[in-house]
């Protein structure tokens, strides 16, 4: 279901913004097939204070819709999946309403929003998906009528505050902005440690990572500045209680992240076995947790029990 580590960071990042604003599942399986939707969004009764704490973000969820975001340029055939899973949510929808004998409003069907650092011409007239007349909206192309919902096309999004936690998922110098923009947040944000937490821990997977792309280490340099925050947030947490007291901690809450992270995006969830061998990567040294990081990509659920679990 995860297609890159950056796909497993904007679930956990979108749930992250949201939650205050309604329920959100990861992953929801659509009934009528083996279907996964990346997120599926549904409001409650959020205060105004809350949703335009997200600017754009906020607004496009102001009803229930399906989240699809893609680290690259969407293949057609990844737009025609993504359509397929709105049309089998319609589906599933129907069918419960037809079992209640209730009718279906239109209006309450949920959206599809998909979430692509570029699109060309060629891809958004596939898709009918044709831009908003407002300067201000530029960067979204609305799907027709019946298709509900529609493109973000994130680097065309005006750079703004209003646009920042959509930018965070952009590429090249457009998430680099973003990212300063983030950093230079006041520490009282109450979005802020979250965010900034989760991205440390995609910077600290991705360095773990062999052979990396070009891409992917041009990623490590634009996560460096919230990631040196936070090291340095722990420093200071560091000096008020003890320096090297405070480092450990901060060291040990950088490794639990990094790795709850990684066993989710490989395993789904952390059950209670994974759980100790958590407990167990923790307890190691430096330079035992440094050799052994490598291998969690790798070795399967029951190696990685089998070794750090006395049985």
């Amino acid at each position: 279901m995860t297609r890159t580590p950056h796909d497993e960071f904007a679930k956990y990042y979108l749930r992250e913004l949201l939650e205050p604003l309604g329920k959100i599942e990861i992953s929801r399986q659509l009934k009528s097939e083996t279907r996964y939707a990346d997120l599926w969004f549904s409001p409650d009764s959020a205060t105004d204070r809350e949703r335009q704490r997200l600017g754009l973000l906020g607004r496009l969820v102001d009803r229930p819709c399906l989240i699809e975001p893609f680290r690259n340029p969407a293949a057609k055939s990844e737009a025609r999946s993504c359509l397929g899973k709105l049309f089998s949510l319609f589906a599933e929808l129907e069918r419960k309403a037809k079992r209640e004998k209730q009718s279906l409003n239109e209006n309450n069907l949920p959206l599809l929003w998909i979430l692509v650092p570029t699109a060309s011409p060629e891809f958004r007239k596939g898709l009918g998906a044709k831009k908003r007349g407002s300067t201000i909206a530029s960067g979204i192309y609305d799907f027709p009528e019946i298709y509900r919902g529609g493109l973000i096309v994130i680097h065309q999004l005006p750079r703004n505050e209003d646009t920042l936690w959509l930018r965070l998922l952009g590429r090249g110098q457009v998430q680099k902005q973003a990212i300063e923009e983030f950093t230079a947040l006041p520490e009282s944000h109450p979005l802020r440690e979250n965010v900034e937490e989760l991205l440390g821990n995609w910077r600290a997977i991705l360095e773990s990572r062999n052979r990396l792309t070009d891409e992917e280490e041009e990623l490590i340099v634009n996560l460096s500045p919230a990631y040196l925050q936070k090291r340095e947030e722990w420093k200071r947490e560091g000096i008020e209680q003890g320096i090297e007291q405070g480092i450990e901690q901060g060291i040990i809450r950088e490794r639990r992240t990094t790795i709850e992270a990684l066993f989710r995006n490989r395993f789904g969830s952390l059950d209670e076995p994974l759980l100790q061998v958590l407990s167990a990567l923790l307890r190691l040294s430096d330079a035992e947790y440094e050799a052994e990081l490598p291998q969690l990509f790798q070795v399967s659920r029951e190696d990685l029990i089998d070794r750090f679990i006395d049985v």
